[in-house]
């Protein structure tokens, strides 16, 4: 490390040769701040060293990361504020309307399930590309075309999953009070439950469980995974393997149970798996009804 990369880094409060080394990443999310600082002592420290670019490194993770966590909670609240639709109509007897048309009752129920999934998946796209250009305008790199082609697969099939639990959810919703109230309740739990808010690894083991078996926290897995490949590239840049792993774990960037790591297939799949099963659960919810809009 240079002279000046060790007065910069001295510059923000820490000493970098054999203490306690933290970063703090910021994170505004549903108009609120948080802020917290991950630590790692000296037997597995993390040293955040400068990039080549002379560039503070904490800085691209804290960036990259952020925008990971805002995509995959936009495409479960998108979805969920897509639905807002069925709901109303079925508050104010338009889905009796509609299914007394000639149009078959099943094109019906598909265009009310095809929306909120396209509305989350536009919607998760523009947020993409709004943050592209903060991150790219605070000095960071962008994923490669491979990594763009990987960014817009996960975005489909976060969508998926999010479209399948939230039409889930919406089936037992008859009142747009009812709506409003578990829209707020999902938006702050979804956070937390996608380890956004609180990195993973200074949580108790069984609620690190809990958001492992969470479906849309496996969308914001495969998120930091893409985005995050080049700014631990840049920050941890000479130094040990084994202090980004540690990062990786801390900050949710991979998921393990025990010596057991999960796999980007493995977590598409699941949430593959999940959209089926919610899906279907979906279906049974309606069809126990009657019909969607009873």
């Amino acid at each position: 490390m240079t002279h000046s990369s060790a007065s910069r880094a001295r510059g923000c409060g820490h000493d970098y040769v054999g203490k306690t080394q933290c970063f703090i990443v910021f994170q505004k999310q549903n108009q609120h701040f948080f802020q917290y600082a991950v630590r790692f002592d000296n037997n597995h420290a993390v040293c955040l060293v400068l990039a080549n670019t002379g560039e503070w490194g904490g800085d691209l993770i804290r960036d990259a990361w952020l925008m990971a966590g805002v995509l995959a909670v936009a495409s479960l609240t998108t979805s969920l504020g897509a639905f807002t639709t069925v709901v109303e109509d079925r508050v104010f007897a338009i889905t009796k309307g509609l299914y007394a048309s000639p149009v078959k009752r099943s094109h019906i129920t598909a265009g009310y399930i095809i929306s909120p999934f396209i509305v989350s998946l536009l919607m998760t796209g523009v947020t993409a590309v709004g943050f592209s250009i903060f991150v790219v305008a605070n000095g960071g790199q962008l994923p490669g075309f491979v990594g763009m082609l990987q960014l817009v697969g996960v975005m489909l099939v976060s969508g998926i999953s999010a479209t399948a639990i939230v039409c889930f959810i919406v089936s037992f919703i008859k009142a747009t009070s009812t709506l409003g109230t578990v829209r707020t309740i999902i938006g702050t739990l979804c956070g937390f439950l996608m380890g956004i808010y609180l990195p993973i690894g200074i949580l108790p083991a069984p609620i690190q469980t809990t958001i492992m078996l969470f479906p849309p926290s496996h969308a914001a897995l495969l998120f930091r995974q893409i985005l995050l490949v080049y700014p631990l590239e840049a920050t941890f840049y000479g130094a040990p393997a084994g202090y980004a792993e540690a990062l990786k774990a801390e900050l949710g960037i991979t998921f393990s149970f025990g010596s057991f790591e999960i796999t980007p297939l493995m977590s598409i799949a699941y949430l593959l798996i999940c959209a089926a099963v919610f899906f279907g659960l979906a279906a049974f919810s309606m069809r126990k009804a009657g019909k969607w809009g009873t």
